[in-house]
């Protein structure tokens, strides 16, 4: 081998080994690293190149309230009717959110909670996604499970 290969080989090999050991580090903690917004193009990128999957854009802080209510069901007895409007402010498509509805008394003390997944309160033929800026309404049917219920707060997941 000549003394010019011997200089040049060496030095490739190595680089060509640690940039594979990178695109394996990269693989395997890919959901991790696109849960950032900075790293998300690149590991979406990487995943097509790679025939990988990554999981749905997730930020439930960046949905943010834009009108609420609740009532009683007047046709229901013990049964209250969240109404929600709500929009995403992120800058990339989401899934629907879990909606977590806290039932608070009178000093805000927690007296009822749930959680609904979307599957529990999405019509049929909705969009899989809430686009950017998008706003989207959903209507709740909340069982009363307390007296002491006044008011309530809500939480995106």
């Amino acid at each position: 081998m000549a003394a010019g290969a011997r200089k040049f080989g060496l030095p490739a090999v190595t680089a060509i080994l640690a940039l594979a050991l990178l695109l394996q580090i990269a693989v395997a903690e890919r959901e991790r690293l696109a849960r950032s917004a900075f790293w998300r193009p690149a590991v979406e990128h990487l995943c097509l190149l790679a025939s990988c999957r990554l999981s749905a854009w997730r930020q439930p802080d960046a949905f943010t309230p834009v009108q609420q209510a609740v009532a009683a069901d007047p046709r229901q007895a013990g049964v209250l009717r969240v109404q929600l409007a709500f929009r995403n402010d992120a800058a990339r498509p989401q899934p629907w959110p879990q909606i977590e509805i806290a039932l608070t008394g009178i000093d805000g003390e927690t007296v009822g909670l749930r959680r609904f997944a979307p599957a529990e309160y999405l019509n049929a033929g909705q969009a899989a996604e809430i686009q950017p800026g998008q706003t989207v309404s959903v209507e709740i049917a909340l069982q009363e499970t307390s007296a002491k219920a006044a008011g309530f707060r809500f939480d995106f997941r």
